[in-house]
C-alpha cells in the first residue's frame, strides 16, 4: 500500500519521524518527503491503527506526484476513477500555490467529463491534492479528529500541574518508540498526560511518579478517561521493573534549573539511563525530553537515533532524545 502523510507543521520534524515511524513498523519505507508531506510504502494493517495518530493529520493512499499544474490535470485525465461519488479537495502548505476553490471545480469537471459522479456534499471518496514544493494527490483514507487534544488538554484535566506537554505531542512520542503492543512506561509520569493517550491508544501502561499527591492525582485523570489507574508511587533510579519488561519508555524529565549542582544532576540522569536500559527490552526505543544536553551519558547506554530542539520561550529550549536499545 502507497500512502501519503500529510503532517501537522507544528512541530513538523517531530512528524515526520512519527510518520517514518510508522512506515517501518508496517514492513514499509520512506519513499519521498517534501515540505508536510511523507510518502512511502507499507502493508495494509496500518490502516488498523490510524486512530492512534498524534501530529499526522491525513493519511491518503498515494495516487500520483508531479512537478506542474499541468502535469496534474493530465493525471486527472488518466486516473483510475473510484466507483461512488467523489469531490476534489485542494490544500496549500507553506503559502498559496494555488486557488483551491478554482481548481476543485476545474478538476472535478474532468472527472465528470470521465464519467464520475461528483458530490460535493456527500462524497464517497475524497481526492486530496497537496500543493507543497511539488503536487501529491491520493484518495483520502484517515482524518485525524484535532478537537480531541483540545479537549484533553492539561489544564482540563481534574488534576492539573503547569509544564504537563501537549497531549498531541505525547501521543506522538508515543508513536515514535514503534510500539504496536505491549507496555509503555513513563517513570516520571506527573499527572499522567503520556500514560492517558497510551490508554486510549489501546496500549498497556506503568507510571512511575515519585510524589504520594501527584500520584494520586494521575490515577484520577486515568479514571476520568475510563483507564486503569497503573501508577505507583516509586523512583526513577531504582524502579523495581523486572528486566527487560517494557516495550517502549516516554517520559519528561524533571525540568533542572541552575541552581541545582551538576552533581545532582548527574546521578539523576546517570541513574535513570541505567534503570531505562535495564528494563527496556532490546531493540526497543526510549524517547524522554529533557531542558539539558546529556549526550554523553545517553550515549554510554543507548544508539541516540534523533535528538531534536523544541523552543518553549526565551529561557527554555525541549530537547527531544530518541534511543534505542541495541
Amino acid at each position: 500500500m502507497r500512502l501519503i502523510f500529510y503532517l501537522s507543521g507544528e512541530f513538523e520534524e517531530l512528524a515526520r519521524i512519527e510518520a517514518e515511524t510508522f512506515l517501518n513498523v508496517f514492513d514499509g519505507h520512506t519513499e519521498s518527503t517534501d515540505a508536510q508531506i511523507v510518502a512511502g510504502e507499507c502493508s495494509e494493517e496500518i490502516s488498523g491503527y490510524f486512530h492512534r495518530f498524534g501530529l499526522i493529520h491525513e493519511v491518503s493512499e498515494h495516487l500520483f506526484s508531479c512537478a506542474s499544474l499541468e502535469k496534474l490535470k493530465e493525471h486527472f485525465k488518466q486516473m483510475e476513477i473510484p466507483e461512488g461519488k467523489i469531490c476534489v479537495r485542494v490544500r496549500n502548505i507553506g503559502g498559496k500555490k494555488a486557488d483551491s476553490l478554482r481548481l476543485e471545480r476545474e478538476l472535478g469537471a474532468i472527472l465528470w467529463r470521465r464519467g464520475a459522479e461528483i458530490s460535493v456534499s456527500k462524497p464517497d471518496h475524497v481526492v486530496k491534492v497537496y500543493f507543497s514544493d511539488r503536487i501529491h494527490a491520493g484518495i483520502l483514507m484517515h482524518e485525524t479528529d484535532r478537537k480531541q487534544f483540545l479537549l484533553r488538554r492539561p489544564d482540563l484535566k481534574p488534576f492539573f500541574r503547569p509544564g504537563a506537554i501537549l497531549p498531541r505531542i505525547a501521543r506522538s512520542l508515543v508513536n515514535i518508540t514503534g510500539i504496536k503492543d505491549g507496555t509503555i512506561l513513563d517513570p516520571m509520569c506527573g499527572t499522567g498526560t503520556i500514560l492517558v493517550e497510551a490508554g486510549l491508544m489501546g496500549l498497556d501502561f506503568i507510571g512511575i511518579e515519585a510524589y504520594r499527591v501527584i500520584a494520586e492525582g494521575c490515577g484520577v485523570n486515568l479514571q476520568y478517561y475510563g483507564l486503569p489507574r497503573n501508577v505507583m508511587i516509586g523512583d526513577v533510579k531504582s524502579m523495581g521493573l523486572r528486566e527487560e519488561s517494557v516495550d517502549g519508555i516516554v517520559t519528561d524529565f524533571p525540568y533542572l534549573q541552575s541552581t541545582k549542582s551538576l552533581g545532582e544532576i548527574h546521578e539523576l540522569y546517570s541513574s535513570a539511563l541505567d534503570e531505562f536500559h535495564r528494563v527496556l527490552r532490546m531493540g526497543k526505543r526510549a524517547v524522554f525530553l529533557t531542558n539539558i544536553d546529556v549526550d554523553d551519558l545517553v550515549k554510554e547506554r543507548f544508539e541516540v537515533e534523533y535528538k531534536l530542539y523544541q523552543r518553549l520561550h526565551k529561557s527554555l529550549t525541549r530537547r527531544i532524545y530518541v534511543c534505542r536499545k541495541t
